[in-house]
């Protein structure tokens, strides 16, 4: 039997050179389900989309592969078409649905920033920040737009940094916000390394979290579960995406129609990141 080889570029700026713990747990899903179907996933990391695209010409004429998962889907995005000229099968991770002939396995970003923004307000957030990732990433566009949306209905003040996922963005991002003439009492941010990040600077800042600050982190990973204090999460079963997206390119490898996959929506588990705002101090003392 031919074995078969599914291709991922991870575009990344420098700084983030390798891979973040949300990918590794997507591949460690991926590869599972390739283990004794004679399939193997080949990695390759590059600087940004314009080098994404030349390692897949480069890839598909030598046949060095025989299908492509494609990530974090730009607003707007040379891949789509030239996947259709390249004319190899393959899967998008993270959607939006799309008209272009892809199969694609759709993640509820929307739904994970509205119920990051409710269980805030719940515990009775007014004025939340969000560290986004890249912003012509469509899926930070659907969180922003969710987030400022369900921020309007619950009457929460709200904001967007953009950061770029690395450890730092997210540190610079929270030295910003606490730093400002409007401090927020809550911060979402978009991964756990933003998030990391982040509770250093409140650390370095002496603003302590949950008491004076809490964080909600999106991915239920490792990183987030180890963090000081554990950090509440916007949880999505990574690592089950990952075997979606195992059985999804094996299926276009083996001729398969595009279809559409649908994943659980994502839910919120909340840890010791997370507490209700302190008390406001009367105005006049300090």
């Amino acid at each position: 039997m031919h074995e078969r080889i599914a291709g991922l570029v991870l575009a990344r700026p420098g700084r983030l050179l390798g891979m973040e713990p949300f990918m590794a747990d997507v591949v460690q899903g991926i590869e599972e389900v390739f283990a004794g179907r004679g399939c193997s996933l080949l990695i390759e990391f590059a600087a940004d989309i314009t080098a994404e695209i030349e390692i897949w010409r480069r890839w598909v004429p030598n046949r060095h592969v025989d299908g492509i998962v494609m990530v974090d889907l730009r607003a707007t995005d040379a891949r789509l078409e030239e996947l259709q000229r390249l004319g190899v099968p393959a899967v998008l991770l993270g959607g939006p649905e799309l008209k272009a002939p892809i199969t694609n396995v759709l993640v509820d970003n929307a739904e994970g920033a509205r119920a990051a923004v409710r269980a805030l307000a719940d515990l009775g957030h007014a004025d939340i920040a969000r560290v986004s990732g890249p912003r012509d990433m469509l899926h930070c566009q659907a969180r922003d737009d969710a987030f400022m949306a369900t921020c309007a209905e619950r009457d929460v003040r709200a904001r967007v940094i953009e950061g770029d996922y690395s450890e730092d963005s997210g540190r610079d991002a929270m030295a910003q916000l606490l730093t400002g003439s409007r401090v927020p009492t809550a911060v979402v941010y978009d991964n756990d390394l933003m998030a990391i990040g982040g509770l250093a600077a409140a650390k370095e800042l002496g603003v302590a979290v949950p008491e004076q600050l809490s964080v909600i982190a999106w991915d239920d990973t490792a990183v987030a579960r180890l963090a000081t204090p554990p950090l509440s999460v916007v949880t999505v079963d990574v690592h089950g995406l990952g075997t979606i997206v195992g059985e999804a390119i094996l299926n276009v490898i083996q001729g398969a129609a595009p279809t559409t996959y649908q994943v659980p929506k994502p839910t919120i588990r909340l840890d010791r990141s997370t507490a209700p705002p302190a008390p406001v101090a009367p105005s006049g003392s300090r």
